[in-house]
């Protein structure tokens, strides 16, 4: 008699530079800023329930300026943001 095993595999969250990249990835305009659309594509490609939600607690903490987007100065502050909401793993 054979027994089937069913394994279910969840795949990792990223780490924290493959998260940085992935906010990287979603600058589309390419201006080396993350305006709170981008951020809300980001955030939805991550899997998160209210992405719209996501980008504006992102923007709340990391854009230092209030300029309305996150630069590149500023992506250190969205990265540790994603990280204590759960959206990484530390390397």
């Amino acid at each position: 008699m054979v027994r089937a095993i069913s394994v279910t595999y969840k795949p990792l969250p990223p780490t924290e530079d493959q998260l940085r990249n992935i906010f990287k990835k979603y600058d589309t305009n390419n201006d080396n800023k993350l305006s709170r659309e981008e951020l809300k594509k980001a955030f939805n490609y991550l899997g998160a329930l209210i992405p719209g939600f996501r980008a504006d607690r992102g923007l709340h903490h990391a854009d230092a300026n209030k300029d309305g987007c996150v630069n590149e100065g500023e992506m250190d502050e969205l990265v540790k943001y994603a990280v204590r909401v759960g959206f990484t793993v530390k390397a």
